[in-house]
């Protein structure tokens, strides 16, 4: 929201003959109006279309489980004394994602996307749970990269919802507005799990968990029902 306030400029061309053909013109009423405009229309888009209000409402949630791992993974490899191994849970969760996002492009290309999401929301949560119960390092890493599995086709399926139901006109304005929510409530996930660096670890993981769970909850709730069509 706060962009729409910083100076929106447009080069000109037509500098001039001795001047300098990228110079910034200083941005006027039309310009800061069009930028609001455009941003209004976005923002009015992803919330009428019900497929992009669940999408975008469902990851943004989990984002905030999302932007709580990287603090957590390494208070909880400090627990299990092994301070200097919370890249490896990281670096797991990033290696299951990329083999997930493989596997959906190799054998789930067909799946549809509406339905990849609260799976895959699910079964990130149940891996996250799954790994603050493990008895030993090895077992959480291990589950950090089955978390990852889901993790990585989540993105996918994100995307081709977000191209299959936003208008040509503003598309890009959709795809920008839920980067941002997406990025913004990572970065309230960091705060949340430095609030909670004093708790046992496995705690605040557990809760950034129950957040992917949450989020397909909502993804469920708030997507259109399917009808299939019958002949007349």
């Amino acid at each position: 929201a706060t962009a729409a306030a910083l100076p929106y400029g447009r080069t000109d061309a037509g500098a001039g003959a001795g001047g300098n053909g990228n110079r910034a013109t200083a941005p006027g009423p039309e310009s800061r109006t069009a930028l609001r405009a455009d941003l209004g229309a976005g923002l009015a888009t992803v919330w009428r279309v019900r497929e992009l209000r669940a999408v975008t409402a469902a990851t943004s949630l989990a984002f905030v489980g999302v932007g709580g791992l990287t603090t957590t993974a390494v208070l909880l490899a400090g627990d299990r004394g092994r301070p200097d191994a919370g890249g490896v849970l990281m670096t797991a969760l990033a290696l299951g994602a990329l083999a997930g996002s493989l596997a959906v492009a190799r054998w789930l290309r067909s799946f549809p996307a509406r339905r990849l999401v609260p799976f895959c929301l699910t079964g990130a949560g149940l891996g996250l749970a799954a790994a603050a119960a493990a008895p030993s390092f090895a077992a959480q890493t291990a589950l950090f990269a089955v978390a990852g599995v889901f993790e990585g086709p989540l993105l996918s399926a994100t995307l081709r919802i977000r191209a299959d139901h936003s208008p040509p006109g503003v598309r890009a304005q959709v795809f920008t507005i839920g980067a941002g929510l997406k990025i913004s409530a990572a970065a309230c996930g960091s705060a949340l799990a430095g609030a909670a660096a004093g708790l046992p670890p496995h705690l605040p993981l557990l809760g950034f968990a129950a957040l992917q769970l949450a989020a397909a909850g909502v993804h469920l709730l708030v997507r259109p029902r399917f009808r299939p069509v019958t002949a007349a």
